[in-house]
């Protein structure tokens, strides 16, 4: 018996398929769900068959030979295998996503999130880290800040790489006067298979002396 099995790890999901097909279909977990505006690598197996197409809107393949799916507009995409069987004979098989809106999203200086009026005193930002979140994801994800760029007014633009304050961010920050709004801008970000530098508001704060 042949099966096609669709993994999403960069979200860790398991889309169950919503067409019948021919051929029996495995299926984890009925949260079918890809995000537009971001690249969703898929993982696809066919069992027992000569070779295989992998096609659809959004569908593309890397070098490494691996899969991604980068949906347009619609609230559905169909991503379509054509099976070629050891005996010659042919088939289609679709598989139905629904397809989310990547949601609000915002930054984070140790779990606190702009609200407008962020304040910290000095010694709470050592070794402090910069997180990222999304509103109203349906599953619970991790994402980890690969680099920021910090401006205190008077100096020049730091660029870090990772998610946490240097020694250099915090001497950098103790040469800031009361009054001064501190930014943090072009803040990049990576998860397994989801990765970009969404335009977004700079955190904005103050430091307490």
């Amino acid at each position: 018996m042949k099966y096609i099995l669709f993994l999403l790890f960069s979200i860790s999901i398991y889309p169950q398929d919503t067409i019948t097909a021919s051929k029996s279909v495995v299926a984890l977990d009925k949260m079918n769900v890809v995000y537009r505006g971001v690249e969703n690598p898929i993982s696809i197996a066919v069992n027992n068959a000569k070779s295989y197409v992998i096609s659809g809107k959004g569908v593309s393949k890397n070098e490494d030979g691996s899969y991604v799916l980068r949906p347009g507009s619609g609230n559905e995409t169909i991503v379509f295998v054509e099976i070629e069987n050891f005996d010659g004979s042919k088939e289609v098989e679709e598989h139905l996503f629904r397809v989310l809106p990547f949601g609000p999203h915002y930054f984070t200086i140790n779990d606190f999130r702009d609200n407008g009026n962020l304040v910290f005193y000095i010694e709470d930002l050592v070794n402090a880290k910069i997180g990222f979140e999304i509103e109203n994801f349906l599953f619970p994800i991790d994402f980890e800040v690969t680099s920021f760029n910090i401006k205190v007014p008077g100096y020049k633009t730091l660029t870090i790489i990772g998610n946490s304050f240097t020694n250099e961010v915090y001497e950098l920050l103790k040469k800031s006067r009361k009054k001064d709004v501190i930014l943090i801008s072009e803040i990049k970000f990576k998860n397994f298979g989801i990765s970009g530098c969404f335009k977004s508001s700079p955190i904005v704060f103050k430091i307490i002396k």
